[in-house]
């Protein structure tokens, strides 16, 4: 899953993922939050999500907050905002989110963040 509220990013980040991923976009927090819900409530799971800081509707860290309380969904923060370390800390510390990544960053690299993200998720899986 991605949010983001600016449609630019969001798209671009759909195509990126969507040929080695099923994705959920989402452009708003508040969005984000019914979509996962939804498909929470239909029995899949939502394994990622990346999810950005600064949203039209909400912040980010209240997303992950949200979400967490379904559990079983590693989140990855991006943002080009600075965020407080403590914040940082904290929302890590409650398994809130796995990683922060700051924009802007390669798309390269984000495709090798996302990938290790999720195969952290599969090997946890196979050893579960």
């Amino acid at each position: 899953m991605i949010c983001d509220d600016d449609r630019d990013t969001l798209d671009l980040f759909v195509y990126v993922f969507r040929s080695s991923y099923n994705v959920i976009s989402a452009n708003s927090g508040g969005e984000c939050i019914a979509k996962f819900i939804e498909e929470k409530n239909r029995g899949n799971q939502i394994h990622l999500l990346l999810l950005d800081y600064r949203l039209s509707d909400v912040s980010g860290d209240s997303v992950a907050r949200k979400i967490k309380e379904y559990g079983g969904t590693k989140m990855i923060l991006i943002s080009a905002s600075n965020i407080d370390d403590s914040l940082l800390k904290k929302l890590k510390e409650n398994q809130c989110i796995t990683r922060f990544v700051k924009k802007p960053i390669r798309l390269s690299k984000l495709i090798e963040i996302v990938a290790d993200t999720i195969n952290k998720i599969e090997i946890v899986s196979q050893n579960g």
